[in-house]
């Protein structure tokens, strides 16, 4: 199955990207779209107004946007710690986003935290 993916600024990787259009999925980064820097509303709102799942390695701020307005296709959010053997590496992102889809699970208006699909 192919999602329709925003990475906001901190989720932005090349790897990242590559893995993510390698497994189907189609992927728009601030650069393309013209907003790299701007505040996470404007990130939030364009993907929410382009009908793409935003993914984010900034979790409680979208986390909270998405608390305010449901309305969007999804927001995806990833945890980390800064510690190497912990944090989801790109593969991990990728692999959870394809075992949230196996799950059927619903994106539109919901909002799902990657690490715990993982497995």
């Amino acid at each position: 199955m192919s999602q329709k993916i925003y990475l906001d600024d901190c989720a932005y990787a090349k790897d990242l990207l590559k893995l993510l259009e390698a497994a189907g999925h189609q992927v728009t980064t601030p650069k393309q779209v013209g907003i790299t820097g701007r505040d996470d509303e404007m990130h939030f709102r364009y993907a929410a107004e382009s009908g793409l799942i935003l993914l984010t390695k900034n979790p409680d701020d979208f986390l909270e946007l998405h608390q305010k307005d449901s309305q969007h296709a999804g927001v995806v959010l990833v945890y980390q710690d800064n510690d190497p053997e912990r944090d989801m590496s790109h593969a991990d992102i990728v692999r959870a986003i394809g075992n949230l889809e196996k799950a059927g699970v619903v994106f539109a208006g919901r909002c799902h935290v990657l690490n715990a699909w993982r497995y």
